[in-house]
């Protein structure tokens, strides 16, 4: 079991302070907050958003074309030392990139909630903002992941420890040892997927969503024949996954959103790579697979289409902070903390891409090419965001949990169904955004 300890007496690398992160004058954003490219004086492009209405909108922008324009300086004079990152990134901007920003046969409905971030209004919150950080140590555990190893990162440079956080963060081998360590208190907190707090909370543990981390955005997709019109096109036709995958989430989510019913779908179980395969051999209509088969995929078989990704359901495929409820109750000093921590990492990504991408790299032992196609395939949520999304009004709140309870449901990942919205607790994010 890898753990990290993090400490508050360490000090802060030179960056821009949480008070400080620079905004556009005038802006509409997707609470879901895209890393972008550092402002430049405020030009203006044209993107599409969900609604496939072609729209202008100031140089920060939802569309994750923005991400992997701004992790460029990361690749540049990184030697690419396998044929196929160089396929799979050239595929990538070809395809997932359009298809992330307006897919052809997605929703038609926007997702996500708008919000200018300069004139939002926060209403108090029933935690005082002002509390310090309690002295014992905040304990963290989570499944490997790219957003894990985001939090080691904000915590490898102090970002945590200046708000007067000491952290240990460790690794869990499975959801059941993650279960096992929230429930006999060993850890105060995880890191894990949205799903994967929908099933702590039906297994009968006390928790709390009190953060948003990260989206997908083009990690995940679901490609299909060139016949195929949207969603709604897939009744009645097989659908390769992988079981248990976010794959399988996003196809059942898609549905869900698309008013498909689950039954009209036959979903062929595929194991790894098995669900692209299948596709590109044509023994499926449609197939739900990662950003990289996506991208082998359309390099294969041109003729493909991009039907969804996870980027036309904001929310779906994201990962989160999730604290036990005797935390909540006990320490809020140290969850008030950990999200200003968040937000100083936030800004430090913003602007020092190249230093993340080597650090995740170093941290989870890959390859930095194919950390930086990783990251370009997530979103982060900063303290805007947040204080929108997870209240009342806010479109996870409101509308995406339920997704993910009723998508988990029906992939028989959860036995009954829960109260999505009774996980969400957004006071603590209230409360940090209402003092600024």
């Amino acid at each position: 079991m890898a753990v990290a300890d993090t400490h508050h007496h360490r000090t802060t690398t030179g960056i821009d302070k949480f008070a400080t992160v620079r905004r556009p004058d005038a802006t509409t954003l997707s609470t879901h907050g895209d890393r972008e490219l550092a402002p430049g004086g405020g030009s203006q492009r044209e993107v599409r958003g969900r609604s496939h209405r072609a729209q202008s909108v100031p140089y920060v922008g939802y569309c994750a074309t923005d991400r992997l324009g701004s992790r460029h300086d990361a690749w540049v004079g990184m030697e690419i030392r396998h044929v196929r990152w160089a396929v799979l990134l050239g595929a990538i901007v070809v395809a997932l990139v359009a298809a992330a920003c307006g897919s052809s046969g997605g929703a038609t409905t926007t997702a996500g909630t708008t919000v200018d971030p300069l004139t939002i209004s926060v209403p108090p919150s029933t935690v005082d903002a002002s509390l310090p950080a309690e002295p014992s140590i905040f304990s963290i555990a989570g499944r490997p992941s790219l957003t894990l190893a985001m939090v080691r990162v904000a915590g490898m440079h102090g970002l945590l420890g200046a708000q007067g956080l000491s952290t240990r963060i460790t690794d869990a081998s499975s959801f059941a040892d993650l279960k096992s360590s929230l429930e006999s208190g060993a850890v105060d907190a995880a890191v894990v997927s949205s799903d994967d707090a929908v099933r702590l909370v039906s297994a009968g543990l006390p928790i709390r969503t009190v953060l948003l981390l990260t989206a997908g955005t083009s990690n995940q997709a679901i490609l299909g024949r060139d016949d195929l019109e949207g969603i709604a096109s897939l009744a009645g036709q097989q659908v390769a996954v992988s079981p248990g995958s976010e794959g399988e989430l996003l196809l059942q989510g898609a549905l869900v959103e698309q008013q498909v019913p689950p039954g009209a779908v036959q979903v062929v179980a595929a194991e790894g790579l098995g669900s692209s395969a299948r596709l590109v051999r044509g023994d499926v209509a449609a197939a739900a697979m990662t950003g990289e088969q996506a991208a082998v995929a359309l390099a294969a078989d041109p003729t493909l289409q991009t039907l969804y990704t996870a980027g036309d359901y904001p929310g779906l495929i994201s990962h989160v902070l999730v604290v036990r409820q005797a935390v909540a109750d006990e320490r809020p000093g140290q969850i008030l903390a950990f999200i200003r921590g968040w937000q100083e990492f936030y800004a430090f990504d913003r602007y020092q891409q190249d230093v993340v991408v080597a650090d995740v790299a170093r941290l989870t032992k890959q390859d930095s090419t194919a950390v930086a196609f990783g990251l370009s395939g997530l979103s982060s949520y900063d303290l805007t965001a947040n204080a929108v999304e997870l209240l009342p009004g806010g479109e996870y709140f409101d509308r995406t949990i339920g997704a993910i309870v009723a998508a988990a449901l029906v992939s028989g990942w959860i036995d009954d169904s829960i109260d999505g919205q009774a996980l969400v607790d957004g006071v603590f994010v209230q409360a940090v955004a209402s003092a600024r």
